[in-house]
């Protein structure tokens, strides 16, 4: 990892998820949490995929998954999109949030590998695609 401290409600966003982060927010989505994916496996630590997450209504989270469908093939892993009611403390309510998060890599591999081909695809192909994704949803339709 690098020098960030990573923590809940700190702002922090660790480099190599910022650009996806910033993309969805350009979208005109609000973030709330992501991961930009970790290798690391040990007694600690366990291995953590890219992951992005924002509030969004039903209907803005279809028309954003109507995107991903379109742009599922380019990517390497295999992505889940799901939503689920997330306590927002500044409002102190439950708002629905959604989370776009790397599931695998789509080739089958040994378990060690498994994990650095997930990792490694997440930050080299995957993130520049989703980039191009929310960038065509903020651009197609503003919320």
């Amino acid at each position: 990892m690098t020098g960030y401290t990573i923590g809940y409600g700190r702002g922090e966003i660790e480099p190599r998820i910022a650009p996806l982060v910033e993309a969805v927010q350009k979208a005109g989505f609000v973030t709330f949490s992501s991961c930009e994916g970790h290798e690391e496996i040990d007694d600690q630590a366990f291995p953590r995929f890219t992951s992005v997450a924002f509030y969004a209504h039903e209907d803005e989270a279809k028309y954003v998954h109507g995107f991903f469908l379109r742009y599922r093939e380019r990517l390497a892993c295999s992505w889940c999109f799901r939503g689920s009611f997330v306590h927002h403390r500044e409002t102190n309510q439950f708002l629905i949030g959604w989370t776009l998060e790397n599931c695998g890599f789509i080739q089958q591999v040994n378990t060690t590998e498994f994990v650095t081909r997930t990792v490694q695809a997440g930050w080299n192909t995957d993130i520049p695609v989703l980039m191009e994704m929310f960038a065509e949803t903020g651009n197609a339709h503003t919320f």
